[in-house]
């Protein structure tokens, strides 16, 4: 079997831009400079105009929930379950180009891609700027609005939980172009929210959660979308947030009990259930991970999914894709500190048991280590861990 040069796949994926490619499986749409939208590889609604967690450029492509990205080639491997080969020929077969036009395709994509990054770290530095003077700002938690979210769902954060709340946050959806054709982002909402503060695998703040209120119910906000009339998501996460979490109580000094799940919610609910059954926590910490995705880190590969099926442009039925059980120990993780001997990973029940049992898997490998006991606890089915407080509550 012939190797393929490295011009005639520099040419491939020329020809291949990821965001056309990705836009034949899924609706994307333009913000920031980017194409986004529901992942072709593990979103169930392929056509969702508020989905956020996959990003495209021509040239790579990134999903938030499956932690993984790459080119071309790789998104049609996962996306189709080919292997590299068959991948090749799905996009139309590798040509080796003219060797004057390769040299200066070569040229232009090194050269795109070495501004690319760089435009990318000072962008990173700036919004981390930005966004920790958004976070000094915030107000302090108690008697706050988010405080009285909180407690609408039965919870009430310890003192050392990194929540404030901010008087008016901003919501960006989609953008907009000035007079020069510049592109901006469009601001749809601004109102109260409740704000988190994420902390980087190198334990320096990294970025912020996000989530908006409504003033007058103290429940999530409901933001439209002005165009489709969409309900977006109340909840955004701004910075990095790769390898980072989210404190909710504890001291890290003397911890030996770590207890992660996704969500805020649903650790302090977990948290909360402790405290009024009785248990002693003072040696517990209470980490959020922000989303499923940074709980498991990144897969060594997909799998398909047991029930869940999509049909393709031909008209194919195929098997949902998501990540699989196995991590990908080369990539950054949640640093797990080494005092930690016992480490509960909290899966909630409303959301794909699949997606979700996969994603605790990853993280029990990523976390093992000589001494230490890892243990998944579920939230009953159809229900997360506050769905279960309010009830235990309510009697």
């Amino acid at each position: 079997m012939s190797l393929i040069s490295d011009a005639a796949l520099d040419e491939l994926k020329r020809r291949n831009p990821c965001d056309m490619v990705a836009s034949k499986w899924v609706s994307l749409r333009a913000s920031a400079g980017k194409m986004v939208g529901p992942c072709p590889i593990c979103s169930p609604n392929r056509f969702s105009k508020s989905a956020a967690r996959f990003e495209a450029t021509a040239d790579s492509w990134v999903c938030a929930v499956c932690q993984d990205g790459g080119d071309v080639i790789r998104l049609v491997r996962l996306v189709e379950g080919r292997d590299f080969r068959s991948a090749v020929e799905w996009l139309g077969g590798a040509q080796d180009p003219d060797p004057a036009a390769a040299a200066r395709h070569a040229k232009e994509r090194a050269d795109r891609k070495a501004k690319a990054e760089q435009d990318a770290a000072k962008f990173r530095e700036q919004e981390r700027a930005r966004l920790h003077r958004i976070w000094e700002h915030g107000e302090p938690l108690a008697g706050s609005l988010a405080a009285d979210y909180l407690a609408g769902r039965g919870i009430k954060a310890p003192p050392g939980a990194r929540l404030r709340c901010h008087p008016e946050m901003y919501y960006f959806h989609g953008e907009t172009r000035d007079e020069s054709g510049r592109r901006n982002p469009r601001m749809i909402h601004t109102g109260p929210a409740m704000v988190a503060a994420i902390v980087g695998p190198d334990g320096r703040f990294s970025g912020i959660h996000i989530t908006y209120l409504d003033a007058a119910t103290a429940k999530k906000a409901v933001i439209i979308d002005p165009d489709s009339g969409e309900i977006l998501p109340a909840k955004k996460v701004r910075g990095s947030k790769r390898g980072g979490y989210i404190h909710l109580g504890g001291d890290v000094t003397r911890a030996r009990t770590l207890d992660i799940g996704e969500g805020i919610e649903t650790v302090l609910s977990v948290r909360q259930a402790l405290v009024q059954a009785g248990r002693d926590i003072d040696d517990c910490l209470f980490w959020s991970s922000i989303d499923l995705g940074n709980l498991g880190g990144k897969a060594t590969q997909t799998v398909p999914h047991p029930t869940l099926t999509w049909r393709n442009e031909l008209g194919h039925v195929r098997r949902q894709r998501l990540p699989g059980p196995v991590p990908d120990l080369d990539e950054p993780s949640i640093p797990v500190p080494d005092r930690i001997d016992n480490v509960i990973l909290l899966g909630d029940g409303d959301s794909d048991r699949e997606l979700t049992k996969n994603a605790l898997l990853r993280a029990a490998r990523r976390f093992r280590k000589p001494g230490r006991a890892i243990r998944a606890a579920w939230a009953d089915a159809g229900k997360d861990f506050n769905d279960m407080l309010q009830e235990e509550m309510a009697g």
